[in-house]
């Protein structure tokens, strides 16, 4: 999955649930929701700029913190997938071997960037609820 433009899609109020979840302290809370909301935007229409304007959602594309803050957002899509595989909702698969006294890994999905691999078989079960997974993280999120 390509989680399409999804430094423009982040919420805010969501972003700061997950930080105050994951157990940041407020005085850093209140630091990233003034970095995040801090900015104002114009743009060119035919070669001349607009008023300029405050977004309301989104992270800024070439900030250092933006990746950080996007990853952040992405740990609860993580743990909803990890949750499901727990479940038998979502297969993964496994690697290693247990039985030669090396321990195996169940692997669900891989994240990179705003790239999503999930891993479940081609079972329109784990497809049912894979999108049921989805559904509920953009509800959450939104």
């Amino acid at each position: 999955m390509d989680i399409e433009k999804a430094y423009d899609h982040v919420n805010w109020d969501f972003l700061t649930s997950v930080l105050e979840r994951m157990g940041f302290g407020e005085r850093w809370i209140d630091w990233i929701r003034f970095c995040i909301s801090s900015s104002s935007f114009a743009v060119l229409v035919n070669g001349s700029p607009t008023d300029f304007f405050v977004p309301f959602r989104g992270l800024r594309q070439g900030d250092p913190l933006s990746p950080l803050l996007l990853l952040l957002v992405m740990e609860v899509l993580t743990r909803m997938i990890e949750a499901a595989s727990s479940e038998g909702l979502l297969s993964g698969f496994t690697v290693g071997r247990s039985g030669s006294g090396l321990s195996s890994i169940k692997v669900s999905h891989l994240l990179f960037a705003d790239d999503t691999i999930v891993f479940c078989d081609d079972d329109c079960e784990q497809i049912l609820n894979l999108r049921c997974v989805l559904i509920w993280c953009q509800a959450i999120s939104g």
